[in-house]
């Protein structure tokens, strides 16, 4: 008798079509292999692995989706492919993981993503990434997103920095706002908690939305942000709470 046919984790799955054929613009590289342990997607699978099991960690479906801008160059993905996961000493996940610490979010409950697929090309980091002015490419990262969506159907999407708001706006008509600016002051004036999201694509799924400042940058940005009456990281921690208020309730 065969062996009853092994289910392909949903992490494994994404993984799997973002590799498929596509044509990378000028200053973008594909990813030749997923890092086994923690690591953002495209560079990882996007979950909490800090023991580098040989089992794959459980995939979050109804979690907490940590939307990124891209997710590394390529010499940088090397020393983490290398080392088996991304270091939680870098800025990006020591702050990160203090934010998520502080809201009582469980990085485990956490697939951690970026709305541009592939990696830069060389050793910068910083700056907006190569394939944002190739509009085919970047038609092919929305659809990607939401497929990402699609499977693991978040019941919360913390976006990260000032570039995937731009991204995830057209996706949905109640983020319309954010995509009419761009920057932290914008975010704020419109509104950086959005409860009742609607994916156009996916019109039986819907999410709660907060935008926070990129960790990597938090110590030099999080001062400027507002919320209603609060300001700077009390801002964003108030930012966050609500926004966990929201889809609790909105799985209750």
């Amino acid at each position: 008798m065969s062996n009853p046919k092994r289910h392909t984790h949903p992490a494994e799955l994404l993984w799997a079509e973002q590799a498929l054929a596509v044509d990378y613009p000028a200053g973008v590289l594909p990813v030749a292999k997923p890092i086994r342990g923690t690591a953002f997607f495209p560079g990882g699978h996007g979950l909490w692995n800090p023991n580098l099991g040989e089992t794959m960690p459980e995939f979050p479906l109804g979690g907490t989706m940590i939307l990124g801008h891209d997710f590394h160059s390529e010499f940088g993905y090397r020393d983490s492919l290398r080392r088996g996961s991304e270091s939680e000493l870098q800025p990006t996940w020591r702050n990160l993981l203090a934010v998520l610490a502080a809201a009582e979010i469980e990085p485990s409950d956490c697939f951690f993503t970026n709305v541009f697929m592939g990696l830069r090309a060389g050793a910068a980091t910083t700056g907006t990434f190569p394939g944002a002015r190739d509009p085919e490419f970047v038609a092919y990262c929305r659809r990607f997103l939401v497929r990402q969506l699609e499977v693991q159907r978040p019941s919360l999407i913390v976006t990260l920095g000032i570039h995937s708001p731009v991204m995830l706006a057209p996706l949905s008509h109640d983020l319309t706002s954010w995509g009419e600016g761009m920057g932290l002051k914008h975010l704020d004036r419109v509104g950086p908690v959005r409860p009742n999201v609607r994916i156009s694509a996916l019109p039986d799924f819907q999410t709660v939305v907060v935008a926070l400042v990129h960790p990597s940058m938090r110590h030099a940005c999080v001062r400027h942000r507002r919320y209603g009456e609060f300001a700077g990281a009390e801002a964003e921690r108030r930012m966050l709470r609500d926004a966990l208020s929201h889809a609790r309730a909105a799985n209750t």
